[in-house]
């Protein structure tokens, strides 16, 4: 022991301890923050994805289907929730006093039923639980005042439409400063919505939603990403 000591002495002098203790102490603090800094994935907090639109129409009849993954229960509070996979159906036809059921086929499996009338949108409306957000298509048989139309709702996404993934990516990357200023070591005090749109071209909106219900809202080409527009309310 006694030769440890004097081979190490040089080691053991008292500046040196400190400064070694410093040192280490200092190591010890970038480590600590490294480990403690929280990697946010900001998909965590979509709580609506519209990720596909399905279209048909006849000269009398015009069908949506929106593939969507919603959270519930749905309240834009800036604080997300557990997201469940649903189908949205939406038919507008001339009259809406005529009794309207639709059904169609995904995986062997069928699904349908009566679809309801909403007045303030005068349009039919059916829900299920049910992802169909990787179809390229879906044929569905609508029976309308006693007779049945089929129709195949065709899906608006092509090769060139981005997924909701990389829009997300590209706006947090663009807008940089708006997420940093809702993330903390916690994670992301907010919420956010994106849904894809059609109107002739695919878009997506992105609104961005925090605890206090201000929402930052962003209209994103489909095809290559580019913010058209921004608002905040």
């Amino acid at each position: 022991m006694n030769a440890f000591f004097k081979q190490n002495r040089r080691f053991l002098r008292p500046k040196i301890l400190l400064r070694l203790f410093l040192a280490f102490a200092a190591l010890l603090c970038v480590l600590s923050f490294v480990g403690c800094k929280k990697q946010v994935r900001y998909e965590n907090y979509v709580s609506e994805l519209r990720s596909n639109i399905f279209l048909a129409e006849t000269e009398t009849l015009s069908l949506r289907v929106y593939s969507v993954s919603k959270e519930s229960p749905y309240a834009a509070d800036g604080v997300p929730q557990e997201r469940f996979d649903r189908t949205e159906v939406y038919l507008v036809a001339p009259e809406g006093d005529e009794v309207c059921t639709i059904s169609f086929m995904v995986n062997g499996k069928e699904y349908g039923g009566e679809m309801s009338f909403d007045n303030v949108r005068a349009e039919y409306y059916f829900y299920c639980t049910l992802d169909t957000s990787a179809l390229s298509e879906i044929v569905c048989k609508i029976t309308y005042g006693g007779v049945e139309n089929e129709l195949t709702a065709t899906s608006v996404r092509t090769e060139s439409t981005l997924s909701p993934s990389i829009v997300l990516q590209g706006l947090i990357d663009a807008e940089k400063p708006l997420f940093d200023s809702l993330t903390d070591k916690y994670g992301f005090a907010g919420e956010i919505y994106i849904r894809l749109i059609f109107e002739e071209s695919p878009y997506y909106y992105v609104g961005i939603i925090d605890r206090s219900g201000n929402i930052t809202a962003f209209l994103i080409n489909g095809e290559t990403g580019k913010i058209l527009a921004k608002r905040a309310s």
